[in-house]
């Protein structure tokens, strides 16, 4: 009967200590950051130094936003980061959340500064037990091409209401040779890369005093700078109240072979001979001979197609591979993207950094000089020309801001982009073999945001179709200014504009092209007007009393008139907005005094021409027409 009895209160003992049983707390701790927030580098190194310090009791994640500016991990990942985002109610970074509360104001900075936070308050909450448990593990797939995750969670007690398994794959370490946003941040930690199945996490209904569910996640690795970073962090927060009853974390497995090579661009961008296959450089970045390497490539949108180089390349050596199975024939941009694969000595390891060509194909004839564009066709970028843009910003026609009267020019908008080099490129133009002065002139605009947030237009000239560049013009910030500094999106006015000469004459006789390059820095706008290539060979400029043209537009027929000062031999001539002579007409010998001229639009296509009266004492100043 004792031993009975006995055994009766071993199993109500073994039962009230299973219903209280209270478990180890690991504290959730979430930043959310910005690879281009200037607050978000000042504090992120002491907070990386706490997350380090706090190791064995945190869970730390890090949600890249996609403000205040760039930001790779968030362009790779946007949707789950503003699923968080959205669930906290953020509205500035840093901003930061431990176990679902945010952190208190106590250190001078603002409510949910991260750098507000301390190691006694991590380690007071981590002291606070939990009734819930959560043991996790990952592991990487055989073809290393996918993570699996399995994670079972126990309650101690009686747990109801809404509650959600969050689960986030999470990417330790990322260190960068140049920053990947304008912030100067270089090393990344605890970047979250998925959330499983997504932001808004997994119902879990309620728990039963020592109940135990499981759970199985798989994520096909889409983007990692390095698979062997990848670990995983999960946690069980009530929806409503924001609580984290607790956290988990997986650190990162390692051990995947690495391929120990690198793809890099070594091609030049522009292409002028029709049929040329696009070069790359394979580089050996590992310790041992690469003998064969596995690569995919794809043409614009099309499928990836496999090819295979075999040879010897040793650490620390490079070699230049062909695509020999494409060639580059159409005109305007090919894009084509490269990845290497794996090598011999492993995978690759790497599924970001992907090696993209955008190769510009220049297969027109020449323009001649005089070369002139105003921006006043509706074509952008005109007939010839190349853009290479930032996404949706970059170089783009407008029709509110123009130089020397007009209402056209070509705009690059800075004020909403950053740290991006953009680029407006002509056609290819022949500069004559003689001795007589080549000069480029253009207008342009610009004012600077303030003293820290400001740009540059760069001009480059190449004679080799573009294996090599000079730049012959290279300005900013202040110097670049034709306007007070502006804070609100800058448009000039009439007066706001300043012309550059640049004396070309050292290419004369070769084929040039010329792009302009607008180095954003978060600045504001800059507009580009009245590009002229041009070589005067002892021309002198026609006077003109007036020159007009009317009605402009036109569909059909306009009247040129002009004002002679002297009597002369004029010829009327009409270009096309790359420079090619498509109407000429003799006038005869015209008096003095003012003249009145039909131009005939009917048979010219819907666009901008330049028209141009010469005589025996120059060339008139240009006036443009826009033929609907």
């Amino acid at each position: 009967m004792m031993k009975k009895l006995q055994l009766a209160l071993l199993v109500l003992l073994a039962a009230i200590t299973t219903a209280s049983a209270q478990y180890q707390r690991r504290v959730l701790v979430e930043e959310f950051t910005n690879a281009s927030c200037p607050p978000c580098a000042a504090q992120n190194p002491g907070f990386n130094a706490l997350m380090v310090t706090e190791d064995a009791i945190v869970t730390p994640v890090k949600y890249q936003t996609n403000w205040p500016g760039v930001d790779p991990f968030n362009a790779q990942n946007p949707t789950d980061a503003a699923t968080r985002v959205s669930y906290y109610g953020v509205t500035g970074v840093p901003n930061g959340f431990v176990d679902g509360t945010g952190i208190a104001n106590d250190c001078g900075y603002y409510a949910n500064a991260p750098a507000c936070l301390t190691g006694d308050e991590l380690q007071s909450r981590a002291a606070v037990t939990s009734p819930v448990e959560l043991v996790l593990t990952h592991s990487v797939t055989a073809d290393y091409d996918s993570i699996v995750i399995n994670l079972s969670v126990t309650s101690a007690i009686d747990l109801s209401g809404q509650l959600r398994l969050h689960v986030a794959v999470v990417e330790e370490e990322i260190i960068f040779a140049s920053q990947p946003g304008t912030n100067g941040e270089l090393d990344f930690y605890q970047v979250m890369r998925k959330m499983l199945p997504n932001g808004n996490g997994t119902t879990i209904t309620a728990f039963a005093a020592g109940e135990t569910k499981t759970y199985s996640f798989a994520w096909p690795i889409g983007y990692a700078y390095d698979v062997n970073k990848l670990g995983v962090s999960a946690w069980l927060q009530n929806n409503t109240t924001k609580e984290v009853y607790n956290s988990a974390r997986s650190l990162p497995v390692g051990g995947i072979p690495s391929a120990g090579g690198t793809v890099i661009n070594s091609m030049s961008p522009i292409v002028c001979t029709s049929g040329a296959n696009p070069t790359f450089t394979l580089a050996n970045t590992g310790t041992a001979d690469i003998t064969t390497a596995n690569f995919q490539y794809r043409v614009g949108t099309g499928a990836w197609t496999n090819f295979t180089w075999n040879g010897t390349l040793a650490p620390g050596t490079s070699t230049v591979i062909t695509l020999s199975d494409v060639a580059i024939t159409t005109a305007g941009n090919t894009k084509i993207d490269i990845r290497l694969s794996s090598t011999n000595n492993g995978g690759q390891t790497n599924l970001v950094d992907i090696l993209t060509l955008n190769i510009k194909g220049l297969f027109s004839a020449p323009s001649t000089v005089p070369f002139v564009n105003a921006f006043q066709s509706s074509t952008f970028p005109p007939a010839g020309w190349n853009i290479s843009n930032a996404g949706t910003n970059g170089w783009k026609l407008v029709t509110n801001a123009g130089s020397q009267g007009s209402t056209r020019s070509a705009k690059n908008n800075m004020f909403d982009y950053d740290a991006a080099n953009t680029e407006l490129i002509t056609p290819k133009v022949a500069l004559p073999a003689s001795s007589a002065p080549s000069t480029l002139v253009f207008d342009h605009a610009y004012a600077y945001y303030n003293d820290a947030y400001f740009d540059s237009l760069r001009v480059d000239i190449t004679a080799d179709c573009g294996a090599t560049w000079t730049t012959i013009f290279h300005d900013g910030y202040e110097g670049l200014a034709t306007a007070p500094v502006a804070t609100a999106a800058f448009t000039p006015t009439t007066d706001q504009w300043r012309s550059n000469t640049i004396d070309l004459t050292a290419y004369n006789g070769s084929e040039v092209i010329i792009r302009f390059v607008a180095e954003s820095g978060y600045g504001n706008n800059a507009y580009l007007d009245n590009v002229n290539v041009t070589t005067v060979s002892g021309v002198k400029t026609l006077d003109l009393a007036s020159f007009t043209l009317n009605p402009n537009p036109t569909k059909d027929v306009a009247e040129v008139r002009f004002s002679l000062e002297n009597s002369q031999e004029i010829q009327l001539l009409v270009f096309d907005a790359i420079g090619s002579l498509v109407q000429s007409r003799e006038l005869g010998n015209l008096n003095s005094g003012e003249h009145r001229v039909a131009l005939d639009a009917a048979l010219l296509t819907s666009g901008s021409y330049r028209v141009v009266l010469q005589g025996a004492e120059g060339v008139a100043q240009t006036q443009w027409i826009v033929v609907k």
